[in-house]
This record gives C-alpha cells, structure tokens and sequence, in this order.
C-alpha cells in the first residue's frame, strides 16, 4: 500500500510539471522584459506578425531650430535666456542658465552668447546655431558685465564683488589670471554717499563695485566704470593692472567707443539724490576730460549706429529713446516709450533698436530711421540684457 501511494504521487507531481509547462508555453508573446539581441526565429516572426506600432509623437521639450534672425534675451528672476524668432516675434527657445542671469555678451563670428550669471558665479556659453549650453566656465562670486577680444578666443569678466577683471581662455574654457582694482579710486576715494544703492538694489557699501567694462585693443587697456566709487579705473593689460583712474559719475551703466577712437561715452544714471541728465563723453587722449551731453534723466544704456556715427541712448526716468550725432553732440530724434526701459541693442544694420522694459516684461522694437516704435515683443519676467544674433551671416 505504501509502495502504491508513494506511485501515484509521482504521477501527479508529473503530471502537474508538465501543466505549469503547458501553461507557461501559452503565454502571449512580449508580456516579459524586452528581448536582447536580434532574439531567436520564433521571436522575430511572432514579431513580424505583429501590427505596425503607430508613430512617436514628437517629445515634449524637443529644441526647436533656432531663428535666422534672433534677440537673446535674460529673464533675470527666472533664470532662462529667451531666444525671440524676430521674424515672428515668437519666443522659441527658453534656455536655463545660471542663478541672475544678468548680462549678454555675443562673440565677434557671431556663433556664441555668452551669460554672466551673477547668483551663481560664473558664465555660461550658448551656441546660436543649436541653442545647447557648450561651456559653464566658474568666474568667482558675481560677474556683472564682460568684454572680448576681436580673435574671439579671450574674454574679460568683471566680478562686482571681488572688484577685479578675470581673464578666460575661451579655447581651454577656463579663468587663467585676473586683474585687481586698487582699493581706492579717483583721488582715494573708498565710500559712496549713504543715498546709493548697487545694480542688485541694496545700500552700495565700500569698495570700487565695478559695473561697466569696455576693451581698447589698440591700445592693450581696459576701462573699468566703477558705482562705488564713480570713476573709471584704467587697467594696462602689459602690466597687469590699474594704473590710473579718471573721475566720472555715480550710476554708471555703460560705456562705450564712438566716433574717435579715443573717445568713451559713459551713461550713468545717478544717485537717488542726484539724477544725471547727460551722458559723459570722455578724451582719453586728454587725460580724461570729460563734457556732457543732455539727452534727458537718468541715461541707463547706450550704443552705436554700425558706422559710429549715431550714438542711441535709453533713459529710464522719461522712457525714451534719444539719437545723438557724434560729431556734434546734437539730438538726431528720439522716441518715447513707457514702463521701465533699460537695455538696448542694434539690428546688424543699426535700423532697429530693441529695448527691454523691465516693468512690463516686453521688448520695444524701434524703427532707427523714423524713430517710431514697429512693434512690442513679450520677452518674459524681468528682462535684464540683450543680444542679436544674425545667422545669415553664417
């Protein structure tokens, strides 16, 4: 009898595997872990027989290409650069960049932006052909403005804290040295007035507080406009460092070369005291003699018509738009704006002037020749600097 029922559960055992097996084999294909490989015979005929998957929708967030004609644009509190298409007006690409993103800067082949990221402290480089971010280069604690070679291949960054000029080898994509102010600026200056307030909004403080850079290749010098202590620093990239210091402003924005090579407009807005009603018009070649040059209160941003001729300046206070001859220092035209304009740049033929409005997150498009506003772009919260980028130069 034992021998019996020790039989029989042999056979169901036996006959339960090979159930479990028979039912194993049942199974519908492509319910387990995707295969590996090119899989075996029966594998791919059972996947040959299978109905065609529909097509994959495009992913979310895939680039777009990006615009022929096109305005960089820095979304301060968001911390993206916008690209707007100016041939729609349509902003195409909002790329993430450092913490404040707070000034623009495009390479002389026109194939880069690069970002001064003044919260986190350092630069980010974009290409203009494929919108990826290509570099994220560490510059110290808060870069603000910056200047580059006509090569390309060197960029000068200002560190607002620091107080100094960091040098990067843009072919290695690193910081390799850096140019400090002295502590004290024109006639040993170190402490603005207790009505200033810094390019961040907060009491000024001591120190220099660089804001504005330019570069004079010609002459191996760089120019540095200091708010703290309303000056401009001059640094002699052979010695590598400042050696000498003209009075200027409080407030300075900008600056920029027009007309004589040796002349450096300034515009600086003033104090919350004193507004400035003039940019400065510097002689370098004079020891830094300066005049003024009304063009209504507080100028903020600044550039030149390509041939240098026109120079067009931004004040915030009356919202405007002002052209000035060179030559003669006399009003060309001006348009009027509104909210809070602040940057401001040029179309590739100077016809048309972009300017942020801090207030209403908008870009105004200005028609150089008429002086009438064409258009109004939406840009995004906060628009803090600008860029144009042309690839059909390319």
């Amino acid at each position: 009898m034992w021998r019996m029922g020790r039989y029989n559960r042999i056979i169901v055992l036996l006959l339960l595997a090979v159930s479990l097996t028979l039912t194993a084999c049942a199974q519908p294909a492509g319910t387990g872990e995707p295969v590996q490989g090119a899989g075996t015979g029966a594998q791919i005929q059972n996947q040959a027989q299978a109905p065609a998957p529909a097509p994959a929708e495009e992913p979310a967030g895939e680039p777009k290409k990006m615009p022929e004609e096109a305005l960089y644009v820095c979304q301060y509190t968001t911390n993206q650069v916008a690209v707007i298409d100016l041939a729609t007006g349509e902003t195409v690409r909002e790329i993430p960049v450092g913490a404040k993103p707070i000034a623009l800067l495009q390479s002389p082949d026109g194939h880069y932006v690069y970002v001064a990221n003044s919260g986190s402290g350092d630069v980010y480089r974009i290409s203009t052909v494929s919108g990826e971010i290509e570099a994220r280069i560490a510059m110290g604690n808060q870069p603000v403005a910056m200047a580059i070679n006509s090569a390309g291949d060197r960029l000068y960054v200002l560190d607002y804290y620091l107080n100094r000029v960091s040098s990067v080898d843009l072919k290695i994509r690193s910081m390799v040295g850096f140019y400090p102010l002295n502590t004290c600026g024109f006639e040993e200056r170190m402490e603005p007035p207790d009505c200033c307030h810094d390019i961040f909004g907060e009491p000024l403080g001591a120190g220099r507080k660089p804001s504005a850079i330019v570069l004079d290749e010609a002459e191996n010098k760089i120019y540095v406009g200091n708010m703290g202590t309303w000056d401009i620093a001059v640094i002699d990239l052979q010695e590598g460092k400042e050696v000498e210091a003209y009075d200027a402003a409080f407030g300075i924005n900008e600056m920029i070369f027009a007309g004589s090579a040796s002349r450096l407009y300034i515009s600086a807005a003033g104090n919350e005291l004193d507004i400035n009603d003039a940019i400065l018009s510097m002689d370098l070649k004079g020891g830094g003699k300066t005049d003024k040059v009304k063009v209504g209160e507080k100028p903020v941003s600044i550039a030149s018509s390509p041939d240098g001729t026109i120079l067009y300046v931004v004040t915030e206070k009356e919202a405007k738009l002002v052209g000035l001859d060179t030559e003669t220092g006399q009003v060309t035209g001006q348009c009027l704006l509104s909210g809070q304009p602040g940057d401001l740049a040029l179309s590739k033929a100077g016809d048309k002037a972009y300017i942020a409005n801090l207030l209403e997150g908008t870009v105004f498009v200005v028609d150089t020749r008429d002086y009438e506003i064409l258009e109004t772009l939406q840009a995004g919260v906060t628009p803090r600097a600008l860029v144009y980028s042309d690839h059909r130069q390319f």
